[in-house]
């Protein structure tokens, strides 16, 4: 092949490559990304859209429970006690003027024993509860509150719930109220803290 055409190849080649990503560039791609809070109200049915929750991951959650300031929301959709707490937390948040909560589904990291999840377990350990077989666990729903590496708050009392009610039992109006009273302290403190 002389240098002439070689060079007409690549020319050509050259031109379609700068056309091909002038046409990517030009294209709207967000309508295929999803949206942390229409994934969450996706995943939990009585949460609607407008919510407060940021999707992280084991890494995140971890480095914020060593350093950061965070209100920290574990669970995952095939439990049930997740969505009710979930709607009330989303309902506190909002009306004491929390712009996010970090939220970890940590489903998929607990069942494979991912490193970083273990090393979340060992940050928690004080606060989790220890089965017969000395082993300790993170259950949903929890929820935590953490400033400078320091854990302020703990809640994981719905995860730990014995017996046979269920959440649609269990949050009376009373227990609702109850639950939104207490968060509604705690959530404030925290937002007037970090301002």
């Amino acid at each position: 092949m002389n240098k002439s055409v070689k060079g007409t190849i690549e020319a050509i080649l050259f031109i379609l490559i700068i056309a091909g990503f002038i046409y990517i560039g030009s294209q709207d791609f967000s309508h295929n990304l999803e949206v942390d809070n229409e994934k969450f109200d996706r995943d939990y049915p009585l949460v609607n859209k407008d919510n407060v929750f940021k999707y992280v991951n084991a890494s995140e959650v971890y480095s914020k429970l060593k350093t950061g300031a965070s209100v920290i929301f574990m669970g995952y959709p095939s439990n049930n006690w997740t969505g009710y707490y979930a709607s009330i937390l989303n309902d506190v948040a909002k009306e004491v003027g929390l712009k996010e909560i970090s939220y970890y589904d940590f489903y998929d990291d607990k069942r494979l024993g991912n490193a970083v999840y273990q090393s979340i377990v060992l940050r928690l350990n004080a606060f989790l509860p220890t089965t017969d077989n000395n082993n300790q666990d993170i259950y949903a729903p929890t929820l935590l509150i953490v400033k400078n590496g320091e854990i302020l708050y703990y809640d994981n009392e719905t995860a730990i719930r014995e017996g046979t009610i269920t959440p649609e039992e269990y949050w009376t109006e009373f227990n609702k109220n109850v639950k939104k009273n207490s968060l509604r302290v705690i959530l404030k403190n925290y937002v007037e803290e970090v301002k």
